[in-house]
């Protein structure tokens, strides 16, 4: 059985100003691959919820990764796991 993924408002604005700095940066090759790698993970993730651990300042939100720089937060309810951010891992943390 697989969850659905529902995606916030931030977390498609965050993926798109991803995916737009690495299109400018890298070309669109780089980006098209980097949007590749983030559906077969979230295919993954609807079938295995649990794959990533819960964050240490919220045990009910998990931190997935795409790539080592880059990484989303999403939190999972009884039918649907919602993605609440993607983040630039080279970015400053948010949490202290």
């Amino acid at each position: 059985m697989s969850l659905e993924i529902i995606f916030t408002q931030t977390a498609i604005e965050t993926y798109e100003a991803i995916f737009n700095q690495i299109d400018l940066k890298f070309g669109r090759t780089a980006a098209k691959k980097f949007e590749t790698k983030a559906f077969q993970t979230l295919k993954t993730l609807s079938k295995s919820p649990f794959i990533f651990r819960a964050i240490s300042e919220n045990p009910e939100i998990r931190k997935g990764f795409l790539h080592v720089n880059c990484s989303f937060f999403y939190k999972v309810s009884i039918e649907e796991i919602h993605i609440l951010y993607f983040w630039d891992n080279r970015q400053e943390p948010l949490l202290s």
